[in-house]
This record gives C-alpha cells, structure tokens and sequence, in this order.
C-alpha cells in the first residue's frame, strides 16, 4: 500500500572530503513516510519489503527520486559532485536492469550503485557479472558498503574493480581508544590504496574520530559528525549554510 501511494522517499546523509572537509557526495537512503507511524528507516520495513519481494522496486524509486532532485540540485547551482544509491542483490540479477538503466540517461560520474559484500561476485554468476560491467560502461561508479562484514576477498576486489570501499562503523567506532584497531583499520586503507580504491570511513561520531581518520590516510568520511540524513530540501539549507564546517 505505502508504493502504491508513493510514501517511499529518499533522504541524503553527506560525505566529506577527510582533509578539506568539502562536500563531495551523498548516499540516498529510503525511508518510509508513514501516515500513521511517521518517518521509518529501513529497519522498520526491509523484512517485509523481502518477504513480498519488492527490495528492488525501492532501490529503483529511491533511484528515480534521487535522479530528480540531482537535476534540481544542478538548477539551483548546489555542488554535490554525486549520489550513490543501494542496489540489491535481487535488482543485479535483473536482465532488464541495463535497459532501464540506459533509459535514465544517467550523466557519467554524477551516481554511484552501493553493493554490500554478500553481493561479491560469483565465479559462475555470468548475469550479475555482465551486469556490473554494464553499469560501469553507462558510468556509474561501483561502491562496496559496510567493508569487512561480509565475503569480500582482495582477489574479489581485483575483478570487481569498485570506485570506492565503505569501511563498515564497527571497525570505525573504536578507533579513538584502541591501537590495535586503528592499525586494523590502516590495513584497510593500505589495501584499498594499493589496488587505487577510494577509501570512504562509515560511522564517524565524533571530530577526534575524524582527526584519527584523517591520520590514518583515509579520504573520505560519513557519519553524525557532521550531518544525520536529511530530506533533499534541507540537504539544500545545509550545504548553502556550510554549518559543518562551524562543527568541525
């Protein structure tokens, strides 16, 4: 009933530049706006949205919605260089997904597809293979999300070849107090750097964790820090306000 009445949004949390601090994308979120509940994160409806098979049907609205306002956000002269997006695993195995992809007329560089690392490829999964080739033909970035909580392999990561890995928050949240995981955390930047992947830190709560990132060599980072998600108009209020940099 909530797709039918279209109550599916997407809401933007900001990315950061670790050394300038300047704004260099979003990730967009889906959320519920529901009538009676209020705004629902996906915790609240991911099982159900599984079990009635419509993962995909989200990821392609939030898509579609986070296509429009990147257009409104160009108009008005909003520097947000670009917006990465959830992909199921289900939408991968798509054989329609590069047509549609195709209709969109996605401008090269301006979207990025998150995969979380249960996605990583099968040796023999040849539709899902052809499909990120794909994508990365119609130039839109390949991200890993929640690195290290899942399958992924350095030798996954030399086939996949992904613009960028997300250090998934658990590996974040210790850093401040424990040399042990920031050396772990390190080692994750160096094999991301090695293999000429962006590195992009999940869960920074505090600007001491973000001065240790920033240590660390990592280049990107996403968390409360500076900015919770918002909806797209008040994504628009905070970039022209430049509050993070007061934060910080």
């Amino acid at each position: 009933s909530g797709l039918e009445q279209n109550q599916f949004v997407a809401h933007y949390q900001p990315q950061f530049d670790a050394e300038t601090l300047d704004v260099i994308g979003v990730e967009a979120l889906a959320r519920w706006n529901h009538p009676g509940d209020g705004l629902l994160g996906p915790a609240a409806f991911m099982k159900i949205a599984e079990e009635l098979n419509v993962v995909a049907t989200i990821d392609r609205l939030v898509l579609e919605q986070t296509l429009a306002d990147f257009r409104v956000w160009e108009e008005i002269g909003l520097s947000i260089p670009k917006a990465s997006v959830n992909v199921s695993a289900r939408r991968l195995h798509d054989d329609e997904l590069i047509r549609s992809l195709r209709q969109m007329n996605i401008r090269a560089g301006a979207i990025a597809f998150e995969l979380v690392e249960s996605i990583f490829l099968d040796e023999n999964d040849d539709l899902t293979t052809w499909n990120v080739e794909q994508i990365k033909e119609l130039g839109i970035d390949i991200e890993i999300d929640d690195f290290g909580t899942g399958y992924a392999s350095i030798v996954s990561l030399m086939k996949l070849k992904p613009r960028r890995l997300k250090i998934d928050r658990q590996f974040i949240k210790p850093i401040v107090h424990s040399a042990g995981q920031r050396q772990l955390v390190r080692s994750i930047i160096d094999i991301g750097h090695s293999l000429g992947i962006e590195v992009l830190a999940e869960g920074v709560e505090t600007m001491e964790h973000a001065q240790v990132l920033r240590t660390l060599g990592c280049d990107a980072l996403q968390g409360y820090a500076f900015a919770r998600p918002m909806s797209a108009g008040d994504l628009v209020e905070f970039v022209q306000s430049r509050r993070w940099r007061r934060a910080s």
